[in-house]
């Protein structure tokens, strides 16, 4: 099963703790996280993909971002991100 999480316009220090519970609530199958909305991304929400993904990967669990907006690519890369390497937890060394 697929379960497909949009990413909102703002993902500031306030969108951390319902982006969590969302994140934590998928169990099963593959997450599409569709970031198409993405304005703004700081750190703190960052670090929930992030962890999300890398305790999905550990266990081997699929996760995939798609339609990517022009503002999170950029933003991503001051991160050192790509939207390809980002759900590819082996890459970030």
């Amino acid at each position: 099963m697929t379960v497909h999480v949009q990413l909102h316009d703002r993902l500031d220090y306030q969108s951390v703790p319902p982006l969590l519970s969302e994140l934590q609530a998928i169990d099963d199958g593959e997450i599409v996280i569709d970031a198409g909305q993405v304005r703004h991304l700081g750190a703190l929400s960052l670090q929930v993909l992030l962890s999300a993904i890398k305790t999905r990967h550990e266990a081997g669990k699929s996760t995939r971002l798609v339609n990517a907006s022009d503002y999170c690519i950029d933003l991503l890369s001051l991160f050192g991100f790509t939207p390809e390497n980002l759900t590819q937890p082996e890459s970030w060394t």
